[in-house]
């Protein structure tokens, strides 16, 4: 059974708890109208897509599900036709914990170098399905063409990497007892084995393979990061979350130990992000207090503009007929901008940081990989525009943007992206990320022995450098 087939037989199951039509047209609406006039990014689309007609193809697909699960899809299905790592849909908590979504397969997975590699296995299988195994099919289908095909259209995806976390729920959640077929590959030879999702099994077989760690005096450590000192006086700041509101005053408390550093990396890999004015805090240390945070565009609207538009029936013109039609006249193509939810106004305030103790010098160079996101790539962002900082690593997770959160009556929620940012530099870095300056990622055998490779070349960068040497 593939997961379409799995989405159709769920329908089968029991019906939705206390939702009627009326709920269900109502909850899909709020997400069209918060998208239609707070979605930052209508610029990206071409004519043929067609926002209402999406709609009525999606209130169709609503009213014919018969489960709080299926229900919950179509929204998704909804919401990736906007492509954005910040505009998504979640499910309720009754879904988690539902029959058609509570069970998981006995294993964990990795994507490592465009594999999908089992890395850990449930002791159910242990005997069965061997640990650093490649997926190579599910249920007959070739896994790139099953996840195109099955997950992709309820996830966004614009970023194959950065969307592992939702493609790997997708795999291994499912109904109780629902069985995946897996073709399997391990060292050159090719095995195929039926696995059932089950609940309740937390008997993982091994222990996971932790980075070789630097060696370096502990300078601070808390649950968020960690400063720490090599020998030589290079500073490694690791930074997991911009979410810890001790961040900002932490690093600060710690600037005259970090002055005394030759040289700084900074490791903000697998850092989802967080509040963006705790990194700038961190940033201003090597920039100083003022300056710019991103560019950043927010959609505006002006309803008489679009009135003015519609009686010119601009709603039927494209791009190229507009300027062909209106030429220089820069009220009309306001007018018509407005049709189209794509007049926005830009807001690139200057960041004010107060207190701060001092400007931190040396080379800099910055660790980011497909899970550093949102506030962490905007800390890149300044960084890489204010300073001489290198990035190594790879390319970071490609969306960032304040989201308008909403919380529905049937138990889940959903986000708009309101914010359209560019880079400092004008360049455009969503659903692409920050493109490292040297790209650099650990092979499966790497991360089997825990060799930490962006690592060891960002200390192999420093240390070669004369301007490090002479210090």
């Amino acid at each position: 059974m593939n997961s379409v087939d799995k989405y159709e037989k769920a329908d089968e199951q029991k019906e939705s708890k206390n939702m009627t039509d009326e709920q269900k047209i109502f909850e899909l609406s709020l997400i069209w109208k918060e998208a239609e006039y707070n979605f930052a990014f209508w610029n990206k689309f071409d004519k043929n897509f067609n926002w209402d007609e999406q709609y009525k193809i999606a209130l169709s697909r609503v009213l014919k599900t018969k489960n709080l699960y299926t229900y919950y899809l179509e929204l998704m299905r909804f919401v990736a036709l906007l492509k954005d790592g910040h505009t998504d849909v979640w499910f309720p908590k009754e879904i988690y914990e539902s029959e058609e979504f509570s069970a998981k397969l006995p294993l964990e997975l990795a994507y490592i170098n465009n594999e999908y590699i089992i890395v850990n296995v449930k002791k159910s299988v242990e005997d069965r399905v061997k640990r650093y195994s490649k997926i190579k099919k599910i249920n007959g289908v070739d896994i790139d063409d099953y996840i195109e095909k099955n997950i992709y259209p309820y996830i966004w995806h614009e970023k194959k990497d950065s969307c592992f976390y939702g493609v790997r729920q997708f795999i291994r959640s499912g109904a109780i007892n629902s069985e995946v077929e897996l073709v399997l590959e391990y060292d050159g030879k090719v095995y195929t084995e039926v696995l059932k999702r089950t609940t309740g099994d937390t008997n993982w077989v091994y222990d996971y393979p932790k980075r070789k760690e630097v060696e370096g005096k502990i300078v601070f450590k808390s649950d968020s990061h960690t400063i720490k000192m090599t020998e030589d006086g290079i500073a490694i700041i690791e930074i997991k979350t911009m979410m810890n509101k001790k961040l900002p005053e932490e690093i600060r408390n710690n600037y005259d130990i970090l002055k005394q550093a030759k040289a700084f990396i900074i490791d903000i890999r697998d850092n989802g992000g967080g509040n963006s004015g705790y990194s700038d805090v961190v940033a201003s240390l090597f920039i100083g207090s003022s300056f710019r945070h991103d560019n950043a565009y927010h959609p505006y609207y002006i309803a008489p503009y679009k009135a003015w538009g519609l009686s010119d029936n601009m709603d039927k013109l494209s791009d190229e007929e507009f300027y062909q039609k209106y030429p220089h006249n820069e009220f009309r193509e306001k007018c018509y901008q407005m049709i189209k939810h794509t007049y926005y106004e830009n807001y690139s305030d200057v960041t004010k940081i107060a207190n701060v103790p001092g400007k931190l010098e040396g080379q800099i160079i910055i660790l980011s990989n497909e899970y550093t996101a949102s506030a962490a790539e905007n800390f890149i962002n300044v960084m890489k525009y204010y300073t001489n900082a290198k990035i190594i690593g790879t390319a970071s997770y490609g969306s960032t943007g304040q989201p308008l959160t909403y919380h529905l009556e049937s138990g889940g929620g959903f986000r708009i992206c309101t914010r359209r940012s560019k880079a400092l530099d004008e360049s455009e870095f969503i659903n692409i990320g920050f493109i490292p300056d040297i790209e650099c990622r650990p092979t499966l055998e790497e991360y089997q022995t825990g060799i930490d490779v962006v690592m060891n070349k960002a200390l192999e960068e420093i240390r070669k450098t004369k301007s490090y040497k002479k210090m």
